[in-house]
């Protein structure tokens, strides 16, 4: 309580103080209004010890106050020096120094004192001022404080009897309590050691249990439970034991994410969608989903780069060492040509295992998001980018790989079906890239169109190679039940566009500008091929929808049903014009119904229907292969012009009258293009004809082979009238540009009736005794001066002949189709260039000789017309118009030799002796007709193609008794 009351005391005191302090502070107080009398009052109640001064003093103080009344009290506390307002000052010794500063000056000591006193008592009046307002705060603080010390005595008095009930409890408790209490906290200690241990145990068999999640497959639990291992690890690290395991779940860690790397690479050829989602959720937690996909990008370029070398070596010589190690361009090199398709096969099933996993890893990524949508820069954007990249990535490498093979493996030496087979291959290689990413693979078309136009050369070769093979062993005799092309194989896959084509009005429109075949563009380097059978709708899915990693576009095998598989399954394709095909009766039935000429038989031989034959797999070449279609229906060109020349030179250099007048300006440029282009590459050329020139081709009883040479000539235009069916579709494959040599190629329909001029011409030479006629002509007098009504014996010599001629026609009829028509205009060909030679030979003629010769010819004519039942007005015309010459004016006779030499109508022997023998008496005008036709002479020969017809090339000279003779 003493203790308190000292408190309370020192309180008081510093309370006290600041009151104190604040009357020393130098403030401006206002006036109050007190009177003088109150400060005296004052002034008595606080100084009642104080006696009165002196008289002197009273007056000073009393003018004083009269004067400092005159001031305020603001004035006067604003005049008190500030030395009485700092602690440290002394204002006695202030106050002395100020006014004994100049000496002792009384009025000065009496004013200053009177000054000071008035200084005091505003002061004072202002403090008590000051006292009074303060005093209910005072009170306030005072009531506060009794209030405080109540509180701190109740508080001692709480803090006393506590001290005395725990020296009670410190007496009376016993030992035993005190045990129960330190058990207690060892029981607490043991059971935090137990869970430190369990948790010690816990992290021992951790490498157990992920091992037996990793076996699962379960990488996201696993992941989980390493990274709470490594947690709980953290908080015992103060252990040795602990810190080695540690060390240990850190390399269970590394070897874990080991073995998802190593799972992961194998996503890459055996994709699984459950465990592929494990996997990414693993990656998740241990926060590495950007790295994994990095990774697994960069193990399908080494899947791809791996493989194709495991490929090769499994299709390569056993032979070769195992330690050397070729490049991959070398073991494509090394490959023999009857394992190249296998292994592309084979190479194209592995690209797809892979393609196939990435397309289904990027549906998975399209379907599952990893951190949802609400994230902030989402890895899956990442994800998704380097995804879309590595697409064309994967297929540039893919493609990479697929064109070096192309291009180093020996595709020349490729037979046509595995060419074919290797073509389509390409193709659904091709189509599965655009599937892929949307690429077109113009490398794959540009390295397969240069391959494809070394094998075709090579292939175009060796089919007229065997062409030849056939014309060696052709027997010429026609085919039974041929009556069009669709009956080939060749053509079977082309029966329905043929139909689609066959309106000249709609295969000849242009092609929209879109259309990949007007512009010759190789992006449609072969048609698109399925694997279907024939579903239509199913074939309208892509390859990534119908197959997975197991099955594969290019499981279709080595055998015909890679060849004849549909194309498109029944989905048009507006570029390529391809169809499915149908059954069997469908077809049957489509093709009588389109190709009403088709029931007609048609001649051929076994070589004009293996030229057919060629021409329909170089259409389905022309078809695969858009970019090299010109140079494709080029050689199907080609191989007609070769059969052509090659019956002329068989059946058609025989003749023993000259024959060059027979050729017309086309036929001449064809048989020589193939003589400068196609026969250097033939090492078979020239044949051996020698058996058939000397058997068939010179009896007599076969009409010296006539019936080989119909079949041969028919079948060459029975070949023509069915290439002319492809004449639209050919024209829709080949580019705008190239359309017109086609064309112009097919317009000179008169191809094998030109040719079929000097064939038969080497019979009908034959037929006739040409040396015995002229013998015969020459001795009949023409210089009689009458009119003979007898023809003469060497007509009815030439009329014997024609009539045996006629008869041994009968008997080849029975065995092939005559084309009399063509025969007998080469007999009358023959017949009147005879008559007009033998008349040429004539030296002198009168008028009774001239009207011989018309008996004679028109008994010749009259009987030709009437065994054979035709008429042949141009080589009547050119008779008559010899004969009648004789009669012209020698102006008129003079324009005539004018418009000979414009014309090789006649030979200039003929025209020549035609001169002398009219103007025999007339040695002027037959010495100017021959200089003017001397001067622009037409080196003519016996025989032209039409009486009226422009001239074609240089005579080699007339055709006379004696030159026939020797020919004989």
């Amino acid at each position: 309580m003493q203790n308190s009351k000292a408190k309370m005391d020192e309180f008081k005191s510093k309370f006290m103080d600041l009151l104190h302090k604040q009357t020393n502070r130098q403030m401006k107080i206002p006036a109050m209004g007190f009177s003088d009398y109150f400060i005296q009052t004052v002034t008595a109640d606080t100084s009642p010890s104080q006696e009165p001064d002196t008289t002197d003093g009273e007056t000073a103080a009393a003018g004083d106050t009269q004067s400092n009344a005159q001031k305020s009290d603001q004035e006067i506390l604003e005049g008190i020096d500030q030395c009485y307002y700092s602690p440290d000052s002394n204002p006695q010794l202030y106050e002395l120094k100020k006014v004994l500063n100049d000496g002792i000056d009384n009025e000065l000591i009496e004013v200053t004192i009177a000054q000071l006193r008035t200084q005091q008592k505003v002061l004072t009046k202002q403090v008590l001022q000051n006292i009074l307002e303060q005093r209910n705060a005072c009170s306030t603080e005072f009531a506060s404080i009794n209030e405080t010390q109540k509180r701190l005595e109740e508080s001692l008095w709480t803090c006393q009897k506590a001290r005395s009930y725990l020296n009670f409890a410190r007496t009376n408790l016993t030992t035993t309590s005190l045990e129960i209490l330190a058990s207690y906290r060892k029981r607490e200690v043991l059971k935090e050691v137990l869970d430190t241990l369990v948790a010690i145990k816990t992290l021992r068999t951790t490498d157990v249990e992920v091992q037996k999640l990793l076996a699962d497959h379960n990488y996201s639990a696993a992941i989980g439970l390493l990274l709470q291992c490594k947690s709980s690890a953290e908080a015992y690290m103060q252990f040795n034991c602990v810190q080695s395991l540690s060390k240990k779940l850190q390399e269970t860690m590394l070897l874990m994410e080991f073995q998802l790397d190593t799972v992961l690479n194998e996503m890459v050829l055996s994709f699984d969608a459950r465990k592929y989602a494990k996997l990414q959720e693993a990656y998740k937690l241990a926060n590495k989903s950007l790295m994994a996909m990095d990774q697994l990008h960069i193990n399908y370029i080494s899947a791809i780069h791996s493989s194709v070398n495991s490929v090769l070596r499994g299709y390569s010589d056993p032979c070769q060492d195992d330690q050397a190690k070729p490049l991959y361009e070398q073991l494509c090199e090394q490959l023999a040509v009857e394992k190249l398709l296998p292994c592309l096969i084979s190479l194209c099933k592995t690209f797809w295992t892979i393609l196939a996993s990435y397309y289904q890893v990027v549906m998975w990524h399209n379907n599952y998001k990893l951190y949802g949508h609400d994230v902030e820069d989402s890895p899956d954007v990442y994800i998704q980018q380097k995804l879309k990249k590595g697409q064309s990535r994967v297929w540039n490498d893919i493609l990479t790989k697929v064109c070096l093979f192309l291009q180093s493996a020996k595709l020349k030496a490729l037979k046509y079906d595995q060419f074919i087979q290797l073509l389509s291959v390409v193709q659904r290689l091709k189509k599965v890239g655009l599937e892929f990413c949307g690429e077109q693979s113009d490398k794959l078309i540009e390295t397969m169109q240069h391959q494809s136009e070394e094998f075709f050369r090579t292939y175009h070769i060796s089919c007229v190679e065997e062409i030849c093979l056939f014309l060696d062993n052709e027997s010429w005799t026609p085919v039974d039940s041929f009556s069009h092309i669709l009956q080939l194989p060749e053509f079977r896959t082309v029966r329905h566009t043929l139909r689609r084509h066959k309106s000249p009005t709609t295969a000849l429109l242009p092609s929209s500008n879109n259309s990949p075949i007007s512009n010759n563009n190789c992006d449609e380097l072969v048609s698109v091929h399925s694997q279907d059978g024939g579903s239509s709708i199913y074939g309208s899915y892509g390859y990534f929808l119908r197959f997975s990693e197991k099955s594969s576009p290019f499981d279709g095998g080595l055998d015909a049903a890679m060849l004849e598989e549909d194309i498109l399954s029944g989905i048009v394709d507006e570029a390529s014009c391809y169809f499915s095909e149908e059954s069997d009766d469908e077809q049957k039935s489509l093709q009588s119904k389109e190709f009403d000429d088709a029931s007609n038989q048609l001649l051929v031989n076994n070589t004009a229907l293996n030229v057919l034959r060629c021409i329909g797999r170089y259409l389905q070449m022309c078809k695969l292969l858009h970019c090299i279609s010109p140079k494709i229906v080029s050689c199907m060109l080609e191989l007609i012009d070769f059969y052509v020349y090659a019956v002329h030179e068989i059946f058609g250099k025989d003749a023993l009258v000259a024959t060059d007048n027979l050729y017309t300006r086309s036929l001449e440029m064809r048989l020589q293009t193939v003589e400068t282009n196609v026969l250097p590459q033939i090492k078979l050329w020239p044949l051996n004809f020698s058996s058939l020139a000397n058997n068939e081709l010179v009896n007599p009883d076969t009409l010296y082979g006539l019936s080989q040479r119909i079949v041969a000539v028919e079948a060459g235009r029975s070949m023509l009238q069915q290439f002319q069916i492809l004449q639209h579709y050919l024209n829709h494959l080949l580019p705008v540009s190239e359309r017109p040599i086609l064309s112009s190629y097919l317009e000179y329909s008169d191809y094998m009736l030109d040719l079929a001029k000097p064939v038969y011409t080497c019979v009908t030479s034959r037929v006739i005794d040409l040396s015995a006629i002229l013998s015969q002509m020459a001795k009949v007098k023409w210089d009689v001066n009458h009119v003979i009504h007898q023809h003469s014996s060497y007509s009815d010599v030439l009329n014997r002949n024609i009539q045996s001629f006629a008869m041994c026609l009968e008997e080849i009829a029975k065995e092939v189709p005559v084309p009399s028509k063509h025969v007998w205009n080469s007999m009358a060909h023959v017949a009147t260039h005879l008559l007009v030679e033998g008349f040429s030979n004539v030296k002198k003629c009168s008028a009774g000789g001239r009207a011989l010769m018309q008996l004679d010819f028109a008994n010749f004519m009259s009987f030709l017309e009437l065994i054979s039942n035709q008429k042949y007005p141009q080589h009547r015309s050119y008779v008559d118009v010899f004969i009648k010459t004789y009669y012209f004016a020698p102006e008129q006779f003079e324009q005539w030799i004018e418009q000979q030499r414009q014309s090789d109508e006649y030979s200039a022997k003929q025209l020549t002796s035609l001169i002398q023998c009219i103007f025999i008496n007339d040695k002027r005008t037959r010495h100017r007709l021959l200089q003017l036709l001397d001067g622009g002479s037409v080196n003519g020969l016996i025989m032209s193609t039409t009486p009226t017809s422009t001239p074609q090339k240089n005579n080699t000279g007339p055709v006379s008794s004696s030159n026939l003779s020797s020919v004989i």
